[in-house]
């Protein structure tokens, strides 16, 4: 195989003569490919300004909600997962609970416990200021991203210990009072 080296676009053309595929391929490459990459960057806004609920105002910055808070109530989901409590932590809007409850009930084993390895990737998703309509108290709602690491624990009678890992994302919601009552 004979390679030569280019020194311009002319003369790589001019060797390729006889192909006039080749060349149109080639040409048709450098032209769309820059195109098409530019058109792959664009990133449109999702406004969530629509999403806060009516009568609540939106923040200027998010504020962190504190890693403890955020840690135990990993742990009080945790401790609630396979109890009937448990249907209390979720969201009125988390579809089909019902069904949760059922395949948690007839196929986890009833001694399986779940072991927190590791709470990361915690991420504040929106934050808002609302009243609360019993006390008039000004709040601030976070609804905040956590990814959880997880291990299933049960003792097998054929196997003897099983641990199952996994990663989960939980949506928290937290509701809390400011400051002074003001925002």
């Amino acid at each position: 195989m004979n390679i030569k080296r280019v020194s311009n676009i002319s003369s790589l053309f001019s060797s390729w003569k006889g192909r006039p595929l080749t060349c149109m391929a080639l040409l048709a490459l450098i032209l769309v490919a820059p195109a098409s990459a530019r058109e792959f960057r664009t990133l449109k806004q999702i406004r969530s300004s629509s999403l806060v609920p009516e009568g609540a105002s939106t923040v200027q910055q998010f504020i962190s909600v504190d890693k403890r808070l955020i840690n135990q109530a990993v742990d009080q989901i945790m401790e609630q997962w396979s109890t009937p409590q448990m249907q209390a932590y979720l969201s009125k809007d988390f579809y089909d609970a019902s069904r949760l409850e059922d395949v948690i009930d007839t196929l986890v084993p009833r001694d399986a416990i779940v072991r927190i390895l590791a709470v990361s990737g915690v991420q504040t998703l929106q934050q808002y200021h609302e009243q609360e309509p019993a006390t008039g108290m000004d709040v601030r709602v976070s609804r905040v991203s956590v990814t959880v690491r997880t291990q299933l624990e049960y003792n097998d009678p054929n196997t003897g210990l099983v641990r199952l890992p996994g990663t989960t994302e939980y949506i928290l919601k937290f509701r809390e009072e400011m400051p002074g009552g003001g925002s």
